[in-house]
């Protein structure tokens, strides 16, 4: 015996947010194996998943039981501008969907499956939200973390580095986005707007949150944005339709700083974390840098363990003979003299992190020692102009001054 189940049929506005879902993952590549349909509440229900993001979109009122596995292609091919005249009507008989308009029908297969779990994220105490209307949103996303628009405007062959995260914080009703762009050698991007909010925090945010931002937020349309700043996990984008979750969507580089630190706890190190998300470390009265660095490609982040063996050096020929002889000798630190300052570091990888306590240790017994070799060296009259080196060094991020000495 066949038997029909109607879905009901579906307004043009609701086919539209389906498809602006829908072609922000096409457009990305991301793969997505299908859409499910099925009813919450009396009202029918949108569900498409990927690795790092669901979408629920919630459409009028229906009745039908179950829930259905739906190819792209044919909500898509209802959904498309000017494919469908009005409203459209599916149903499923029979392992298939059809879709039927004023301009005709489609049908394809479809699967039967097991009713979704609610993908709502539960609330915490230490949760941040900022309740406003989509165009303010999306112009404080697109102000605060774009490209500047001097980014392509150069002559300049070399490449610029774009930052691997922007910042979003709220607090005091404002929420703010800022993303910093003096690595391409242009300034910061900082933009706020009122807003309803609850709690304060601040997150680091991977840029590709941004293509579900412009390309599922109505301009018309309320909308609550919320996180938790201390698990950092899921950024939650909630409006009357939607409820859109972004899982995973700090930068590599941000949850490694979590992993660190919970190292440094265990190994009962003295240490604070900076602004700009340096960890600073003190062991055996040497001050420490741990940065993250996100290297190209699908290169897993760099950890970069780093301090001032000696500043106010003078670039002697002594000194110089002395970094070259120590970074020849084959050990696991290297130095290098930029601006006065003499530094050394250990560079190790993400993936590698039990040897990061041991680092440590290594790098304030080799600063201490260093310091007292290197000193009188840097004492010694500089290189006169000419005979200056003229090799590429690399350059270094301020050592934090996190403690008074």
């Amino acid at each position: 015996m066949r038997t029909t189940v109607s879905l009901g049929l579906v307004e043009t506005t609701e086919l539209r947010h389906i498809f602006e879902s829908l072609m922000m993952f096409r457009t990305e590549g991301i793969n997505v194996p299908g859409i499910t349909v099925y009813c919450e509440n009396g009202r029918r229900t949108w569900l498409v998943v990927a690795n790092e993001f669901s979408i629920t979109i919630t459409g009028d009122s229906a009745d039908f039981s179950g829930a259905y596995k739906l190819p792209l292609t044919i909500v898509a091919n209802a959904a498309r501008p000017r494919a469908a005249s009005g409203t459209v009507g599916f149903s499923i008989s029979n392992g298939m969907v059809t879709s039927e308009s004023a301009s005709g029908k489609q049908t394809l297969p479809c699967t039967s499956i097991p009713m979704p779990k609610s993908r709502r994220i539960a609330s915490t105490p230490s949760a941040a939200s900022a309740s406003l209307g989509g165009k303010e949103l999306l112009y404080t996303i697109f102000s605060g973390a774009n490209p500047p628009f001097e980014t392509n405007m150069t002559d300049e062959d070399d490449e610029r580095k774009t930052p691997d995260h922007f910042t979003m914080q709220i607090g005091d009703g404002e929420l703010r986005v800022s993303s910093d762009w003096t690595s391409a050698r242009l300034y910061v991007m900082r933009a706020s707007t009122a807003a309803t909010t609850t709690g304060s925090g601040q997150i680091k945010v991977d840029p590709d949150m941004m293509n579900i931002l412009y390309n599922c937020v109505d301009e018309d349309t309320n909308w609550t944005l919320s996180f938790d700043p201390k698990e950092s996990l899921n950024i939650v984008l909630e409006s009357d339709t939607h409820y859109i979750v972004a899982k995973m969507v700090l930068a590599p580089a941000v949850k490694l700083q979590e992993r660190i630190v919970k190292i440094l706890d265990r190994e009962k190190f003295e240490y604070q974390t900076t602004s700009d998300g340096t960890v600073a470390v003190r062991h055996d009265g040497v001050v420490m840098s741990v940065d993250m660095y996100q290297r190209d490609g699908d290169e897993a982040p760099l950890v970069r363990l780093s301090t001032a063996v000696t500043r106010d050096a003078n670039e002697s020929a002594e000194l110089l003979r002395e970094i070259n002889a120590h970074n020849q000798s084959g050990t696991v630190t290297r130095l290098w003299f930029d601006k006065g300052v003499v530094h050394l570091a250990i560079d190790i990888l993400s993936d590698n992190l039990l040897g990061l306590a041991q680092g440590l240790r290594l790098l304030s017994t080799e600063a201490g020692r260093l310091r007292g070799v290197l000193e009188p060296f840097a004492a010694e009259a500089a290189l006169p102009p000419q005979r200056r080196s003229r090799r590429r060094t690399v350059k270094p991020k301020v050592q934090p001054e996190v403690w008074d000495d």
